[in-house]
């Protein structure tokens, strides 16, 4: 009984590490399905109940109330969900999705789809907003007989939103303090011209 009792608070210890060391932009691949209509209507792991109207989402080890931001490979379209109930157990799985998220991923169709999970906010608040940054897919060839247009191509990319309320979910930057090495000061030695002084020269001995 001591045994499975110790056991047991390990792996529990074990699974708060594993949700508290998530961090604010962090990436997973993997595979993304949607809840089938039985659990509709049941509590969820965060006692509430499951809608299928509002963008929540399962996840193992995620925090409750954590903000994801789920973009599907195959045609890069994306949304942002809550984290608000435990799951998928199925081998591959990393996220479950209700009706409302799979419908604007497309996934009710194919049933499964491979994705990225990206950390976008905690406790229900976004802290990152992606936005569309252009950047050239072909840097532009001259020659004499034809000129190639450059192509452009539309990426994702955040930045911190201004008024963060939970600022403790950010990394503090630490300053790199720069060492000044105390060296001996060096004596400058000065060189005191000699005056040399002029004799006087005897007429009676100068060269005609």
């Amino acid at each position: 009984m001591g045994k499975v009792l110790y056991s047991s608070i390990v792996v529990f210890c074990i699974s708060i590490g594993m949700c508290l060391s998530q961090d604010l932009g962090d990436e997973k691949y993997g595979i993304a399905s949607f809840y089938s209509e039985k659990f509709y209507g049941r509590k969820t792991a965060n006692s509430e109940k499951l809608n299928k109207t509002k963008l929540t989402a399962a996840h193992k080890t995620y925090p409750f109330n954590t903000l994801v931001e789920v973009t599907n490979l195959a045609n890069k379209k994306s949304i942002i969900v809550r984290i608000n109930d435990r799951g998928p157990y199925k081998r591959g799985r990393i996220i479950d999705l209700t009706d409302a998220g799979a419908n604007k991923l497309r996934l009710k169709k194919i049933g499964l789809a491979r994705v990225k999970v990206k950390i976008v906010g905690f406790e229900g608040e976004q802290m990152l907003i992606p936005y569309q940054h252009l950047s050239l897919v072909t840097n532009p060839k001259f020659s004499r007989k034809y000129y190639q247009k450059t192509r452009l191509k539309y990426k994702n990319k955040y930045r911190l939103k201004r008024n963060i309320k939970h600022k403790k979910y950010l990394k503090k930057r630490k300053k790199k303090k720069i060492k000044i090495s105390k060296k001996a000061p060096i004596k400058k030695i000065i060189h005191k011209k000699s005056k040399t002084k002029k004799i006087p020269v005897n007429p009676l001995f100068q060269k005609n």
